[in-house]
């Protein structure tokens, strides 16, 4: 096998791994719905990855996607100018015949330089995106965070999204909120008339 190849072989590897990690399914949605939990609503479609560049660095086990970087899983989007990956073991020694092995795990990926993350009609941004594995946690910081769903808008400092329980919390200071009257109304819920059945 060739350098090159290798290469391509190992960056396979960490995209097929990272697949799994985002692909926790949330027990119960307990805050307000955001874009961040597209990537776990959406675990069976596959992730797609492009950017300008993509660096292996073995010994510092990262991998780093640069330039116009765009993730898409389903029906969310995420852009962001970098893309790192970190990982246990050995990427090289995690593919074998083509497929990744349990040699090599991610444990954290970092989103840089502005983070935009879209799912249907919601959008989050903020200027740094992390996602840790261990605790399946998204954290999303920046100058501000802001989360809109159509006219809806809500700004904080720091979003924390627990991917298994469902929850999102702002912290690291005060949150602004303009949430608009009967544009968070589902057919069917109190407060509004069921739709007749055709």
């Amino acid at each position: 096998m060739t350098f090159l190849s290798l290469r391509l072989a190992a960056a396979a590897c960490v995209l097929s791994l990272a697949v799994p990690a985002l692909a926790q399914q949330p027990a119960a949605n307990s805050g307000p719905p955001n874009a961040l939990q597209g990537f776990a609503r959406n675990r069976d479609e596959p992730i797609r990855i492009n950017s300008d560049t993509l660096e292996v660095k073995d010994k510092e086990k990262q991998a780093t996607f640069s330039g116009k970087v765009v993730v898409v899983q389903g029906d969310t989007t995420l852009h962001c100018p970098q893309l790192v990956v970190y990982y246990d073991g050995d990427v090289a020694a995690g593919v074998q015949g083509g497929a990744p092995s349990d040699s090599s795990k991610i444990r954290k990926l970092e989103a840089l330089g502005g983070v935009v993350v879209q799912t249907k009609d919601q959008t989050a941004t903020g200027d740094t995106g992390v996602f840790e594995m261990k605790t399946n946690t998204v954290t999303l910081t920046g100058k501000p965070v802001v989360l809109t769903q159509g006219p809806n808008v809500v700004r904080g400092q720091k979003l924390v999204v627990d991917l298994t329980t469902g929850v999102s919390k702002f912290e690291g200071g005060r949150v602004d909120m303009l949430l608009t009257p009967g544009s968070m109304k589902q057919p069917g819920a109190p407060g509004q008339p069921a739709q007749p059945s055709r």
